[in-house]
């Protein structure tokens, strides 16, 4: 089960940094806590070296990954609050490992800005994500026959290239049912989790 002590650490990874030298801006308040501005900018770097991408500031990547990092917020919430298990701090070495293997992995961290801690704490975010969209979606999804049939009939045609058959195509139009349902759910959740955490942006932080 996930413990307290390991979601209260994953939390307060969103509080501000508050030190004598620096105030941070509040982006987004979720209830009692705070995103803040260089939380959204240090999660745009970290998403750029791991796209081997230019770093984005635009406004709106700022708002998306602030999204992003609500959602987040959101999920270990409810996974407390739920008892679901979520992937420990310990995951953080496994994720890393591909990308500390790579030559110049030292050097892109540095010239992206971010440090070791920051890539495994958006690399576990992502997993943490993932596993909990399984664990609370997955199970209740059911795709019938007449599912995907429906779904095979609506597929594009050509005289040129013959379609596979039904019984061919089956187990991949099952799978591809069963993921858009599991994520229009998690979508659903999310927008009804964001409604009740009381989630607001500020302006001065996005312009």
């Amino acid at each position: 089960m996930l413990g307290h002590t390991m979601v209260a650490a994953g939390l307060a990874l969103w509080l501000p940094a508050l030190t004598a030298e620096t105030l941070d801006r509040i982006a987004v308040t979720v209830g009692q806590e705070v995103i803040t501005e260089s939380r959204i900018v240090l999660d745009l770097r970290v998403a750029a070296f791991l796209d081997r991408k230019p770093v984005d500031l635009s406004v709106a990547a700022r708002r998306q990954s602030a999204e992003r990092l609500v959602d987040q917020l959101l999920i270990l919430r409810e996974a407390l609050d739920s008892h679901v298990t979520l992937p420990s701090v310990e995951a953080t070495a496994g994720l890393i490992a591909p990308y500390a293997a790579e030559s110049d992995y030292h050097a892109n961290l540095e010239r992206y800005g971010i440090s070791e801690r920051d890539l495994g704490a958006h690399l576990l975010a992502g997993l943490r994500t993932l596993t909990f969209t399984d664990l609370r979606f997955r199970p209740d999804v059911q795709v019938s026959e007449q599912d995907l049939r429906s779904y095979y009939d609506k597929l594009p045609t050509s005289a040129a290239v013959p379609s596979p058959s039904f019984e061919d195509s089956r187990d991949q139009i099952e799978k591809l049912l069963v993921e858009q349902r599991v994520l229009d759910d998690l979508d659903k959740w999310l927008a009804m989790a964001r409604s009740a955490a009381g989630v607001r942006y500020y302006d001065k932080a996005f312009q």
